[in-house]
């Protein structure tokens, strides 16, 4: 018999007592915890490994996970009596809070490792979620505000510009911030956040108008596009969900009308007014030298770090990634790589690496990961494409797939780099491997799972 046939035998002998109370206790920490994950990025595959990891490792063998967009179910059936016992949680809320999803993973280590017992577990995770943040509102609302100063020197733009990209950001933030706490859905969220960028633009142009005032809105862009979803969505389809990869693109497509709604909308009023909105593409990260554009990148990476809440014990490395993601970038670029393959060759090596430096600050790659390649994010493309769409050039639709082909590249590129190091460094011989690399766990939980399928296999 398996294992998984003797735990749910145990757990059937007990059942007439405390043991459908302590089922229930598995099954409620098992889906609490993969939805802690899930919520903060992590891809499907890894939510219904911390299912059945965390069940398995409380005697509850047998289960069945399921993972949509908004819903994670998990199933136990009694092998004699085939009744089953169920959870569900629907993901109400998402958010980037990788302090949260550090603790919740070390959490399911100790679990793994059988270092913890059921009640005690409990009581943790409810202080994981009940904790105060690790950063406050106002120092995340500046990380904001960071990522947008750093977008707009990285793509050419003066002290001016930066400063107003500065306070757009802030702004941008605070509301999308009362709006969501409001449930307003997420498509009007981007229409407004489409909003603010030409206004600032309207202002930077008031005060100078030799400035190029519309990298005003590249940077307000980046900040909305500074998330996982794109990330997560090609995570999952590689992995085989591919309804929940749908889903993930689907919600990335109404971020992105949303901000077109918003940027088209405002710039064709601002043009009536006599404030045109115009750049070429030669503007992009070509202003300033190596050093700048570097720099610029150390502050996106530091400004998404506090926003995100990244553990602290991993903000040295991700600032020697950031630095690294944009030189391995201009490298990229000058040794003729183009846009979209330069953005996945660098994807690879930082994937790579931090996957790496994510051993030795005890931090799942994922938030390590998505951290360092924020600077790669496709701004500038994406308002180019959408200006051109505004003024009826059927080009513009040529720029904004290519925005979608950065992002997929830079998911894509990342999620092979941690899977060679995954592949060298817990090298899995004479084995089945069905699942992709698992950003949001140790990799070692990989390697377990695929010795347990194979050994439950029949021979």
């Amino acid at each position: 018999m398996s294992r998984s046939g003797e735990c749910s035998g145990e757990l059937v002998a007990r059942a007439n007592g405390d043991g459908i109370v302590h089922l229930w206790a598995v099954l409620d920490l098992s889906i609490r915890l993969a939805e802690v994950l899930f919520a903060s990025g992590a891809g499907a595959e890894e939510a219904t490994t911390t299912m059945s990891i965390v069940a398995e490792s409380y005697g509850v063998g047998g289960t069945t996970a399921d993972v949509t967009h908004t819903m994670l179910t998990l199933t136990w059936t009694d092998p004699d009596t085939h009744e089953s016992v169920s959870r569900r949680r629907i993901i109400r809320e998402r958010g980037l809070d990788y302090a949260r999803l550090a603790s919740a993973a070390a959490l399911i280590t100790r679990i793994s490792d059988r270092k913890i017992g059921i009640e005690a577990a409990r009581r943790r995770l409810s202080v994981i979620l009940s904790g105060p943040p690790q950063v406050p509102r106002l120092l995340r609302r500046a990380g904001w505000s960071l990522i947008g100063a750093g977008a707009a020197v990285l793509f050419g733009g003066g002290w001016l510009v930066a400063a107003v990209a500065f306070g757009a950001s802030f702004v941008l933030e605070a509301i999308s911030t009362g709006l969501g706490f409001r449930r307003v859905p997420v498509f009007y969220q981007s229409v407004l956040g489409g909003v603010i960028g030409p206004v600032a633009a309207a202002l930077v142009h008031y005060i100078d108008p030799d400035a190029s005032s519309s990298l005003v809105v590249v940077a307000t862009i980046v900040v909305l596009l500074a998330g996982v979803t794109t990330f997560g969505a090609v995570q999952d389809t590689l992995t085989g969900f591919y309804v929940t990869g749908l889903a993930r693109m689907t919600e990335a497509v109404v971020i992105t009308v949303g901000i077109a709604a918003g940027i088209i909308g405002t710039s064709l009023l601002l043009a009536r007014v006599g404030v045109p909105l115009v750049i070429s593409v030669s503007e992009a990260r070509s202003s300033h030298g190596p050093t700048v554009t570097i720099v610029a990148a150390i502050v996106i990476v530091v400004g998404f770090a506090l926003a995100a809440q990244l553990p602290w014990r991993a903000l040295g490395a991700v600032v020697v990634l950031g630095a690294a993601t944009e030189f391995f970038y201009l490298l990229s670029i000058a040794a003729g790589a183009g846009t979209v393959w330069g953005s996945a060759l660098t994807a690879v090596v930082i994937g790579a690496l931090a996957s790496l430096s994510a051993r030795l600050t005890r931090t799942p790659p994922l938030p390590t990961v998505v951290t360092s390649l924020v600077p790669l994010l496709p701004g500038f493309v994406l308002f180019n494409g959408l200006m051109q769409v505004a003024d009826g050039s059927v080009t513009g639709l040529l720029g904004m797939f290519t925005a979608a082909a950065v992002a997929g590249a830079l998911a894509a590129g990342a999620i092979l780099g941690q899977f060679l190091i995954d592949l060298a460094v817990s090298p899995v011989r004479g084995q089945r491997r069905v699942t992709g690399p698992l950003l949001a766990l140790p990799a070692r939980f990989s390697r377990k799972r695929s010795q347990r399928r194979d050994s439950e296999a029949p021979h």
